[in-house]
């Protein structure tokens, strides 16, 4: 099957960013971002145009069109203006210019990791990014399986557990250390790692594995054809087989030409294509000039944004699902509340039907949706939350009626008892023998009449605590 020109492909240039999800405790989201700003990460503001090219090596990235290319609703959500805006996407980001070396047994090669990002979500989701810069005229294999290795957090498969990185005389035989020991030291100690789910770092037991997901840009050479096996080898990030020959995933030509027609935006082609996966995200092109910086810049910027904002509307439904099994909707009435509380307030604040507001936009990411499988998730969710109103309305009405039965009791026996008998005694101080010369029936209008008193102020306060515990906790459930 064509594979291009072979392992001697050159592209021209190439960088990557990989996009690592996590979970915050919630109570110390605002500790971290003081640390990150310690640290001198910089909060990223639309109006700050120093910004603009200050993270994407010898690219820049226009806020102007960057605003532009989203719908205004989304605005606020993608860009707050103050780090302090808890309902937005705050991405806190640092200039690196580091210089690593990558190790392995089928590529040994320098690479640059010119800035990171840290980007606090809603719902306690957190997201870090790296950017990396490849060496010009890299094979095009060799761009794949760097990718595709790196993005491994903890290593499984035999080639993965050989490859080493390299930075200041240390190694890394894990990216994860190499991470959270040297780019940023202070996340680990701010990440929800639950103890039931010890086999998922960061505690998203509900999402995928423990790889990074990709997003490339390949400029290869303008003579160069590219074809549909190359979009799906990159699509699936198939560099090198165990024998270190270049791989492709699949053989038969009727799958990948399925798989194009689903995965390929070809509105550029034969010049550029973009193809998406569940795993991968991907420009490549044959572009030359002003029009290569464009394209690279627009997946610094608009694309960039665009997968992000995907990747967190996947990653949240995903985690309401999961809150849905883990409950007992029976039992737990404050966390199914919860629950109802979050789904309204994901699907109304945040997900928003159209993302883009650009025609290429709409087109390109309408396949991003489909990948990632926005829209079921959604249905999944939203059938969840009617499930949920129905139950609760049931056992709000069966807990009223209980309520309301014991109410209508003491109201009838301190009717007939108290009313009836003791309103005249009510109106005169009555001495401790006069008690003692009451009736049976008398010292139960007395009884009757004292607990309702206490219990009509014990469930007062009662009912008071938890609604103000329900409204801080669903706050701090959200941002």
């Amino acid at each position: 099957m064509d594979m291009g020109n072979g392992i001697n492909d050159q592209t021209k240039h190439s960088f990557q960013q990989f996009v690592f999800p996590f979970m915050l405790e919630g109570d110390r989201i605002e500790g971290f971002i003081k640390r990150l700003l310690k640290d001198e990460y910089v909060f990223m503001k639309m109006d700050d145009l120093d910004l603009q090219d200050e993270f994407y090596g010898e690219h820049k990235v226009s806020h102007r069109n960057l605003e532009q290319y989203f719908m205004p609703n989304l605005v606020p959500v993608l860009f707050p203006n103050s780090y302090k805006q808890k309902e937005g996407m705050r991405r806190f980001s640092k200039k690196l210019n580091l210089s690593c070396t990558f190790q392995s047994p089928f590529l040994n090669t320098g690479f640059i990791i010119n800035s990171i990002d840290i980007t606090i979500c809603p719902f306690h989701i957190g997201m870090i990014n790296i950017r990396v810069t490849l060496p010009e005229k890299l094979p095009y294999n060799d761009v794949l399986y760097f990718t595709d290795t790196f993005r491994v957090l903890e290593p499984i498969m035999d080639d993965e557990l050989e490859m080493k990185i390299g930075f200041r005389n240390k190694e890394y035989r894990y990216v994860k250390d190499f991470i959270f020991k040297e780019l940023v030291p202070p996340a680990e100690k701010f990440i929800n790692d639950e103890e039931d789910q010890p086999s998922y770092f960061g505690s998203l037991p509900f999402f995928v594995d423990e790889r990074m997901f990709a997003i490339s840009y390949i400029a290869l050479p303008e003579e160069r054809d590219i074809t549909k096996v190359d979009l799906f080898r990159i699509s699936q990030l198939n560099g090198y087989d165990n024998d270190g020959e270049p791989f492709v995933g699949a053989l038969n030509r009727r799958y990948i030409n399925r798989f194009y027609q689903e995965r390929v935006y070809d509105r550029w082609g034969e010049e550029t294509f973009y193809v998406t996966s569940d795993r991968h995200f991907a420009c490549v092109t044959r572009a030359t000039g002003k029009l290569e910086a464009q394209l690279a810049s627009e997946m610094y910027g608009q694309h960039f944004y665009s997968i992000l904002l995907y990747f967190f509307y996947k990653i949240v439904l995903l985690k309401l699902a999961h809150e849905h099994s883990r409950i007992d909707v029976e039992k737990d009435q404050s966390d199914t509340e919860l629950l109802i509380f979050m789904i309204t307030e994901f699907s109304a604040k945040y997900l928003f039907a159209e993302v883009n507001s650009t025609s290429t936009g709409k087109e390109l990411f309408k396949i991003t949706k489909d990948v990632f499988k926005i829209e079921p998730l959604y249905l999944e969710v939203k059938e969840t939350l009617s499930y949920l109103f129905q139950i609760q309305d049931k056992l709000s009405g069966k807990r009223s009626n209980y309520l309301l039965q014991i109410l209508t009791i003491y109201t009838v026996i301190s009717g007939i008892f108290g009313m009836n008998l003791h309103i005249e005694d009510l109106k005169e101080k009555l001495t401790f023998n006069d008690y003692m010369n009451y009736t049976f029936s008398e010292w139960v209008a007395v009884l009757v009449t004292i607990s309702g008193l206490i219990i009509s102020f014990v469930l007062g306060v009662f009912f008071l605590k938890r609604w103000l515990q329900e409204q801080k906790s669903r706050k701090k459930k959200v941002v």
